[in-house]
């Protein structure tokens, strides 16, 4: 509950003055304002509002507060704290604001720099995006070139504003032009973006600079690979490797190039040679056994990564991906096992969240909720991603009630999340609630109206439950133009089409659908599309086919009931 200006302002000037100068104070019947004994006590009021604020997970009003307090004390921890806050809110005009305070009052941050150069470059103030760029790499504790090389790594997590970003590193490194770091860096960022021919200039250019480089080389052959001139690339890579100390890091380093780029053969035959070379090459058997996973050579694959789990490298990634082999044959025991020896590295929370669905499946659904509730507890910044998860497990154990508690606790601790609120529908819908259902969904889209999932989603609501037949063409065309490949989308045109009484152009845009994802779903869709018109022998197939892969499927078997009595 927010309290009324005037309350609060007295109740924190009576804790800033003290109590006893309250009691003698005469009584009357309207004071004004309480005014503050000195700058100190007008910072501390601004503080501790900040601190109300940040407890009540209100981060942009506790940023603003503490930006107050920095008008009247100099600290540099309480910027820093502030700009935290500020875009943790997704306030960059406040964010920039605190972190220009944050600046002057710490001239080495430089996490205040980081935080400027970027909200600079995104507000379009190149002029102070620049001298902070500038700064980080005059000031690097590694010197320029690594100051060059922290900049680009910067730059390139800006994936809305990438001309803006090669155009500040290029501005960058004409300042230093003989510097070959600087050229290597401007490359890798202009790769990053797709500025291919840009890359090429100034890995040649780098590489120009220093010929001794083991980088340049590297980066040259990433941009030719991005050309797919894997000819020119192979020779600079052998070239590079032979007679390297390093060769096997060098392979390894083009194989992920090759991967990045979708040629997958090539880069086969580089980490085979690693492994000739190196037979216990844990990077390379593991790259192997993830290309043998991506064309679905399970065997191969399982036989790398047991061969790894049994070592002390990549041991932890072997079974989180052994896990995911036995979860795909129905092994869920196996799988369980594996996913709990996955204690660290990128895919500890993944790997949790399938064991937690693992225990689920295995019928020891309170295990399975204990264990994301932990998760909770353990990482609160991801806590609705867990509170998904457990609703998922839920909602999959037919019990929508208690799905629906867990995401209405969800919304009452994260306000009108759009993830949240998706889910939920989803399970208002299951329910029957429509109304409930639809009003959520018209939540998200107030916060994403241009969000084709939300957009799809009520759409096929309203087809299925509804006569609002025109609404919810006007809904699945919005999506479909935004993401006109979807399969799920294709297939709720599919069926608007066929419920306004269209079944030859219902049958065209499922076929399509089906084609690309053979879901149950889409199957009983398509068949009964089939059936209206006349084809059901391939009707009847579209089925059987379905239910060999989901034979306990509702709504197929309810398809199927209603029109093969």
């Amino acid at each position: 509950m927010h309290l009324p200006l005037g309350f609060t302002l007295s109740v924190m000037g009576g804790c800033l003055i003290g109590t006893a100068a309250m009691a003698a104070a005469p009584a009357v019947p309207a004071s004004p304002p309480v005014r503050m004994a000195s700058r100190e006590a007008q910072a501390q009021y601004h503080i501790m509002a900040g601190e109300l604020a940040a407890g009540r997970e209100q981060p942009q009003l506790a940023a603003e507060e503490f930006l107050q307090a920095l008008e009247y004390v100099p600290d540099a921890v309480l910027a820093g704290r502030a700009t935290m806050l500020a875009l943790g809110a997704d306030n960059a005009t406040l964010a920039l604001a605190t972190a220009r305070k944050w600046i002057k009052l710490d001239s080495t941050s430089l996490e205040a720099r980081e935080v400027i150069t970027r909200l600079a470059l995104r507000a379009g103030y190149s002029e102070e995006a620049y001298e902070q760029g500038l700064a980080i790499i005059q000031d690097h504790p590694g010197g320029p070139s690594d100051g060059f090389r922290h900049v680009s790594s910067l730059l390139a997590q800006e994936t809305e504003n990438g001309a803006a970003a090669v155009a500040l590193m290029e501005r960058l490194v004409a300042g230093q032009p003989k510097r070959a770091g600087a050229w290597h860096a401007l490359g890798l960022l202009a790769l990053r973006f797709n500025d291919v021919d840009r890359a090429e200039r100034a890995a040649r250019e780098a590489l120009r600079l220093d010929p001794k480089s083991k980088e340049a080389p590297l980066l040259l052959a990433g941009v030719l690979v991005r050309k797919g001139d894997l000819g020119a690339a192979d020779q600079i890579l052998e070239a590079q490797a032979r007679n390297n100390p390093i060769e096997a890091d060098v392979r390894i380093g083009y194989a992920r190039l090759l991967i990045e780029s979708a040629h997958t053969a090539p880069a086969r035959l580089q980490l085979d040679k690693v492994v000739r070379l190196e037979p216990d090459n844990a990077d390379a058997i593991f790259m192997l056994g993830l290309l043998d996973l991506n064309e679905n050579r399970i065997a191969e694959a399982e036989r790398r990564f047991r061969s790894l789990s049994q070592g002390r490298d990549r041991a932890v990634d072997a079974s989180y991906y052994l896990g995911r082999i036995h979860e795909q044959r129905g092994e869920l025991s196996k799988a369980l096992d594996e996913y709990a020896r996955v204690t660290s590295g990128q895919q500890v929370l993944d790997a949790t969240v399938r064991r937690a669905d693992m225990l689920a499946k295995l019928g020891r659904l309170p295990d399975a909720r204990a264990t994301l509730e932990q998760l909770r507890r353990q990482y609160s910044q991801l806590a609705p991603r867990f509170y998904l998860a457990e609703g998922q497990l839920l909602i999959n154990a037919n019990d929508v009630d208690e799905a629906l508690l867990v995401y209405n606790r969800a919304l009452a601790e994260f306000p009108a999340r759009p993830e949240l609120l998706y889910a939920r529908s989803l399970a208002y819908e299951r329910k029957g609630s429509i109304a409930a259902a639809e009003a959520d969904l018209r939540a998200v889209l107030a916060a994403e109206p241009a969000g084709a999932r939300a957009l799809n989603a009520l759409g096929f609501m309203l087809t299925v439950h509804s006569q609002r037949l025109d609404e919810a063409e006007t809904l699945i065309a919005k999506a479909l133009a935004l993401t006109p490949d979807d399969p799920s989308v294709i297939d709720s045109m599919g069926w608007l089409r066929f419920r306004q009484g269209r079944p030859n152009e219902a049958v065209s845009l499922l076929a399509k659908a089906y084609e690309a994802f053979p879901d149950p779903e889409v199957a009983a869709h398509f068949g009964e599309a089939l059936w209206v018109t006349g084809d059901r022998a391939r009707a009847e197939a579209v089925w059987n086919r379905a239910l060999e892969a989901a034979p306990d499927h509702p709504l197929l078997l309810e398809t199927i009931k209603r029109l093969k009595p």
